[in-house]
């Protein structure tokens, strides 16, 4: 057992300063340019899918929490909705750039993410009409969902927060993770997780719906310890859309659209992921 502690603690400090330099411009960001995200998405309604996948991939909950909003109150298209869930990739992208060996993985899942948000956004624009219910949620009181414990403190405090955060449940998984193949055997657990099969990206995209930072640390630990293919990697990211659509479900009384956004999500991503498999 002390093995397995210390070879968890091993491959894990490392991604200290990684993770926190990561959160610290998150943070920023957020706290300085969602008015931005809101105006672009407003005004450029054609250009919704195209912006809401761009600023999508900027991980951090705030993106996909007022795109929520935005869409409630009938602000962007459900197309547009979509590129931001899907483009949104939650923690998964500190995570890999913690670790320098991934970078060309973490290059190909923006590269993918931001084309298959764009194309499944203007896709669903061009063949359903949207007609959901208005309802009139602030924007501010949506946000709130997402920074419920976050005023009164400086972007570095809740960055390094976050960090710790995020290392503990890094370690937790990267721990069990470590024990089941040390228990059972790599291949034993390669075999639970159905490795290389084309159901794989089918589990992965329904474990992509648990809500906030939870499936997308955990797909991507699975992947970096070679569990996980890239193509069942991409397809639990696809469906990992941050708080989003936890927003949805306690805001939005029309209960069958959002049903709707998470099967359109679902088949989505189980299709991109099984063809990236094939592939």
């Amino acid at each position: 057992m002390l093995h397995i502690l210390e070879h968890s603690l091993h491959d894990l400090i490392p991604m200290i300063p990684f993770l926190f330099l990561t959160y610290l411009l998150m943070e920023y960001i957020e706290h300085k340019n969602n008015q931005r995200f809101e105006t672009f998405l407003i005004r450029a309604q054609k250009l919704g899918p195209l912006i809401g996948s761009f600023l999508g991939i900027i991980p951090q909950c705030g993106f996909s929490v007022i795109a929520s909003g935005l869409y409630m109150n009938q602000s962007i298209s459900l197309g547009t909705l979509l590129a931001v869930f899907i483009a949104t990739s939650d923690d998964a992208i500190p995570i890999l750039i913690a670790q320098p060996q991934q970078s060309q993985t973490l290059l190909m899942i923006i590269i993918l993410k931001i084309i298959v948000a764009m194309i499944i956004g203007y896709l669903v624009d061009g063949l359903v009409h949207s007609h959901h219910l208005r309802q009139n949620h602030s924007l501010h009181d949506v946000h709130e969902h997402c920074h419920e414990e976050e005023h009164g403190h400086g972007i570095v405090y809740l960055a390094l927060i976050h960090t710790v955060k995020i290392f503990i449940f890094v370690f937790i998984v990267n721990f069990a993770l470590t024990w089941l193949m040390e228990e059972v055997g790599s291949q034993t657990l390669n075999y639970l997780f159905v490795h290389g099969s084309l159901f794989q990206p089918v589990l992965t995209a329904l474990a992509g719906f648990i809500p906030n930072c939870a499936a997308s640390v955990i797909l991507s630990q699975l992947y970096l310890d070679n569990v996980l293919s890239f193509g069942a990697l991409f397809a639990g990211l696809m469906t990992s859309a941050g708080l989003g659509i936890l927003v949805l479900w306690r805001m939005y009384d029309n209960k069958k659209d959002i049903l709707r956004i998470m099967f359109i999500m679902l088949i989505s991503a189980t299709l991109v992921g099984m063809l990236l498999q094939v592939f």
